[in-house]
């Protein structure tokens, strides 16, 4: 019997010793235990994405029709009247898109600077302001409308707006050149011009020839000769009952234009009414100046002297004129009429005010004939 109970009370022992050594078999019987609140929150974190706002900007409704928008350009704000936009095209080839585009679409340009354009639309009323900076390979420009009366009032425009005694709007000191152009009749006083709009091939030959001969009067080797009006018309388009056919037929039988006579097969047509090139305006006009048989110039001397990015672009017809017209140094046609440029843009539009910046001055490396030196 007490055999017995010695084994019983031995067998108990081994089992509480084992039940305070095993943790695990304690953990199944110990009792449930409630978890503190902030455990909870720290050990449930779950992720929560911040909705990102995906609204796009937009025009206003009201935003006029008749402004043309860039295509390459992206909105970034609307502030009322006034749009912010952003692109990766440099500055001067979103001028130039404004520039040709408002002039398509009959705007008025009453100011026009490398980073300023301002506009008016006649017919609806309506003015545009654009002003571009270019900032970090970039160009960021704000274009705003208003009322006609609401942007022109803004002072970089002159207070008084009156037209010049040739109706060409006096916009700013620029118009000087044309200003001379009407003292010594180039042109009548009574058209209506605006100085950023382009001239035409017809109005420029007329020009051309017109001042060519009021400088060189006294000289009677270096005047261009008015074609016989009965002579047979060297183009398909100008007709012998053309206002300005002795003219552009006078520039023609001179060889100072491309024609069929200077065996250019693809000038059968004048087109007088398409706007003039920079490329054509230098190939007309640097024989004018330099009066000898000119030099002969390769791509790479255009490259090498005027340096410009698109020189590849250039028609090989016109080396010879520009690498002339660069050895004229200040007095050159492209340093007057476009200033310091490194894209000669061939096939650019030239203005009225460029084209009389232009013809302002005829000659070659200090025998220069100024239209301002011309007495009434």
């Amino acid at each position: 019997m007490i055999s017995v109970r010695y084994i019983l009370l031995s067998v108990l022992l081994v089992l509480v010793n084992g039940c305070s050594t095993n943790k695990a078999l304690e953990s199944r019987f110990a009792p449930l235990q409630t978890k503190n609140p902030d455990e909870i929150k720290t050990e449930v974190s779950p992720t929560v994405e911040t909705p990102k706002n995906t609204s796009e900007v937009k025009l206003p409704d009201n935003f006029p029709k008749e402004i043309p928008i860039y295509a390459q350009a992206k909105l970034v704000s609307v502030d009322g009247k006034q749009t912010n936009w952003t692109s990766s095209d440099p500055l001067n080839l979103i001028t130039e898109y404004y520039q040709q585009e408002l002039i398509a679409q009959k705007w008025t340009i009453s100011q026009k600077e490398d980073n300023l354009i301002i506009a008016t639309k006649p017919d609806s009323n309506e003015s545009m302001k654009l002003s571009l900076t270019p900032r970090n390979g970039e160009t960021e420009f704000t274009l705003s409308y208003e009322s006609a009366a609401g942007i022109m009032a803004n002072p970089v425009i002159p207070e008084n707006n009156n037209t010049l005694p040739s109706s060409i709007s006096k916009v700013n000191e620029s118009s000087s050149s044309l200003d001379e152009l009407v003292r010594l009749n180039i042109i009548s006083s009574t058209e209506k011009l605006n100085p950023y709009q382009p001239i035409t091939r017809r109005e420029y030959a007329r020009w051309l020839v017109k001042v060519n001969n009021l400088l060189y009067a006294d000289v009677n080797s270096k005047l261009i000769r008015l074609a016989n009006p009965q002579s047979k018309p060297i183009f398909t388009d100008i007709a012998q009952n053309d206002p300005d056919f002795a003219i552009i037929q006078g520039l023609a039988e001179a060889g100072l234009i491309p024609s069929t006579l200077t065996q250019d097969s693809n000038a059968i047509t004048f087109k007088p009414d398409t706007p003039l090139t920079r490329e054509d305006l230098i190939m007309w006009k640097l024989p004018l100046d330099f009066r000898q048989k000119l030099p002969n110039a390769t791509l790479d001397t255009i490259k090498e002297t005027w340096g410009f990015q698109d020189a590849a672009k250039i028609k090989p017809q016109t080396w010879r004129q520009l690498y002339v017209d660069w050895q004229n140094g200040e007095e050159s046609n492209i340093r007057r009429g476009f200033g310091y440029i490194t894209l000669f843009q061939p096939q650019k539009p030239v203005t009225y005010e460029e084209t009389a910046r232009i013809l302002s001055i005829f000659g070659y490396q200090g025998d220069i004939r100024n239209l301002q030196d011309v007495k009434n």
